[in-house]
């Protein structure tokens, strides 16, 4: 298996037990970056969505994310996409 799809198989254990990044990243991020919650996120390689968490806890929803791995990609799609 290439190391690129290491955690297929395991996503929803990857996301379960991987602990989530701190607030305060976000918040040195958006402070950074002068992003508004009316702005675009392009997410490359979003795994099971750690990171798109923290963006949407603080009110950001125009967010892309892309994802090689078909498990990962749909653990990221079952947290935020709501039919």
């Amino acid at each position: 298996m290439e190391p690129k799809y290491t955690f297929n198989n395991i996503a929803r254990d990857y996301d379960r037990y991987r602990p989530d990044y701190p607030k305060q990243l976000f918040l040195d991020i958006l402070e950074y970056s002068s992003l508004k919650q009316s702005d675009s996120i392009l997410e490359i390689g979003c795994g099971t969505g750690k990171a798109t968490s923290g963006f949407v806890d603080l009110g950001y929803v125009n967010i892309t994310c892309i994802e090689l791995s078909s498990q990962l990609a749909d653990v990221t799609r079952e947290k935020f996409i709501h039919t």
